[in-house]
């Protein structure tokens, strides 16, 4: 297992991006109200357990320019559940595995290699660190206290054969509240890459332009959103598997925008025409979310 060594954070963050590969759809897990920014994709999937951290992740979703959210409350035992392998360019885990117990963290991580078709990217402290919050208080001030307790520590050497492994021991100088530790502690990405991975889906003019209409009929109300939503599932179920596994998403991107109208049914039954085609796999993995399906 190849192991580089960063003499600082800056250093780290540099090998880290000069290994990650461009992707298309990020699955980020856990992600707290801070989404990764490693890797800039076209739809960026964040999974978060805590519900009061959802309205801050949707305000982020708001005002992105750079790429598409999709938030979801969802643990990262239902992203394992809900996901079909290989309907995901790469999956975060920044700040996560040291959450769990290391027995179910290790569980999960077997499980969740399969749901990316280029990488999985872990990042945690080199060694365990405590961390816990008795008031129940995060780091941001909302009641994610429990979500923030660490229950195991990690090394490369509990990452087997695949996994490539950035370190720096001298990372975190001061806990997640700001304030100066009694001594500083590691830190490190694990990176596993699949084999002969395909190169990144490129979405095709007719996804940009299909789902383009989606978003500007997102203005409107009532039955001329539901036939645009229906006529723009028509037209993408029968587009190419490549700018479906880029953009099919998006179909799902409107969600919150949707569901305060009242109108999340169309769209929903608009993922569902996708996914009975079988033509992208995320779809399949966001509609079971937010519908329970299975």
């Amino acid at each position: 297992m190849p192991i580089v060594r960063a003499p600082g954070a800056t250093e780290l963050q540099s090998r880290v991006m000069e290994r990650l590969e461009p992707a298309t759809v990020v699955l980020d897990i856990g992600c707290g109200i801070r989404p990764q920014q490693i890797v800039t994709p076209l739809v960026h999937v964040c999974c978060e357990p805590c519900a009061e951290y959802i309205p801050k992740l949707q305000e982020i979703a708001a005002e992105a320019i750079d790429r598409d959210y999709v938030v979801l409350r969802a643990s990262w035992a239902d992203a394992v559940r809900s996901f079909p392998p290989g309907s995901v360019d790469t999956v975060f885990l920044v700040d996560v595995i040291e959450h769990l117990d290391k027995e179910d963290a290790r569980a999960l991580l077997d499980a969740t290699v399969p749901l990316a078709r280029r990488q999985v990217a872990v990042f945690t402290p080199l060694g365990f660190m405590p961390q816990s919050h008795p008031d129940g208080k995060d780091a941001w001030g909302l009641s994610g206290g429990a979500w923030q307790e660490h229950k195991s520590g990690w090394t490369p050497e509990d990452f087997g054969d695949g996994w490539e492994s950035f370190v720096c021991e001298d990372f975190h100088r001061k806990d997640n509240l700001g304030l100066m530790l009694e001594r500083s502690y590691g830190a490190f990405w694990a990176i596993h890459t699949a084999e002969g991975a395909p190169p990144p889906h490129s979405p095709g003019r007719e996804a940009r332009a299909c789902f383009g209409a989606i978003r500007r009929s997102a203005a409107n109300a009532g039955g001329v959103l539901s036939a645009s939503v229906a006529e723009t599932a028509r037209i993408a179920a029968g587009m190419g598997d490549e700018a479906l596994a880029g953009r099919g998403v998006k179909l799902l991107a409107l969600t919150a925008e949707i569901r305060r109208a009242g109108l999340l049914a169309p769209v929903l039954l608009a993922a569902s025409a996708i996914a009975a085609m079988k033509r992208s796999t995320v779809v399949r993995g966001i509609h079971r979310l937010l519908t329970g399906e299975r």
